[in-house]
C-alpha cells in the first residue's frame, strides 16, 4: 500500500454519499414546463414622435424619433397550458421603449415626398430626406404585439421643407 491509496480511499467514501444525495433531490424534483406570458385584454398603446430637425430644405435629411409606451395586462402561465394558436411571449414587452423610429410604419402626407433611408441604425432612429418643398406629414404606426390585425398611429409629425 502506498502513501496516496488511503486518501483515494476516503475520497471515494465522501464522494459517493454526495452523488446519491444529489441524485435522489433531482428525482424528486417536478418537471414543468417552462413559462410563458399571454395578453389578458387589450393593451394601450402611445406613440410619441418627433424629427430633428423640423425645418429643412428641399433634398435635407431629417432624423425621426418615436417612444412607445405600452400597457397592459400579462399573465404567466405554463406552455401547457397554452390553447392552440394563443400569442404567448417569454416576457411581456417593456412598458417604454425610447426609441423605435426605426422599427415602425408611416403614413406620408403628400404621397411620395420622402425617402426613408434603409441603413440599419444602433440607436433605433430612422432617417428620412425631404423630397417635396412644403409642409410634410408623418404618422409613426405600430403594430400591437398580440393583437392581430391592430395597430396604432401616433400624433402626426410636421416638417417645413423649403
Amino acid at each position: 500500500m502506498t502513501a496516496f491509496e488511503p486518501q483515494i480511499s476516503t475520497m471515494r467514501h465522501v464522494t459517493l454519499p454526495l452523488v446519491a444525495a444529489t441524485v435522489t433531490l433531482l428525482a424528486g424534483c417536478e418537471q414543468r414546463a417552462p413559462s410563458v406570458y399571454v395578453l389578458e385584454g387589450e393593451q394601450q398603446v402611445v406613440l410619441t414622435g418627433s424629427a430633428s430637425p423640423a425645418q429643412v430644405q428641399q433634398g435635407e435629411k431629417v432624423v425621426l424619433h418615436v417612444e412607445r409606451r405600452i400597457t397592459g395586462t400579462w399573465k404567466q402561465i405554463s406552455r401547457d397550458e397554452l390553447k392552440p394558436g394563443q400569442c404567448w411571449v417569454y416576457r411581456p414587452p417593456q412598458q417604454v421603449e425610447a426609441e423605435v423610429a426605426q422599427s415602425l410604419q408611416w403614413v406620408v402626407d403628400p404621397e411620395r415626398s420622402v425617402e426613408f433611408h434603409s441603413d440599419y441604425q444602433m440607436d433605433q432612429t430612422r432617417g428620412a430626406t425631404m423630397l417635396r418643398k412644403g409642409k410634410i406629414t408623418l404618422i409613426p404606426v405600430s403594430p400591437v404585439k398580440c393583437e392581430e390585425g391592430r395597430s396604432v398611429e401616433g400624433a402626426p409629425i410636421e416638417i417645413e421643407v423649403s
